[in-house]
């Protein structure tokens, strides 16, 4: 089992990954790497970030739970959106 510093985290999710950006109320999906749907997700409207979900093709691990996910909520979309601005900027 990999240790705590080295496992796959929304932190450290490869921006190259392939994933898709879904919505909850049914638009077209975004397939594309990771980096390119959260370029899409902070395009968004605020309704719409509500509603998007980016299902990833290697899970991760989140902080404070025992098993992996797939699928990311719009406030692990929101950090990842923080951390390509800073990455960029």
């Amino acid at each position: 089992m990999p240790s705590e510093s080295n496992r796959a985290t929304v932190d450290n999710i490869p921006w190259d990954q392939p994933a898709t950006m879904i919505d909850l109320e049914g638009r077209v999906p975004v397939i594309a790497h990771v980096r390119e749907c959260v370029t899409h997700f902070t395009l968004y409207k605020p309704h719409a970030r509500e509603n998007a979900r980016l299902l990833l093709t290697a899970p991760v691990h989140r902080a404070g739970r025992i098993t992996r996910t797939w699928l990311l909520e719009p406030v692990e979309l929101e950090a990842l959106a923080e951390r390509l601005k800073r990455e960029t900027h």
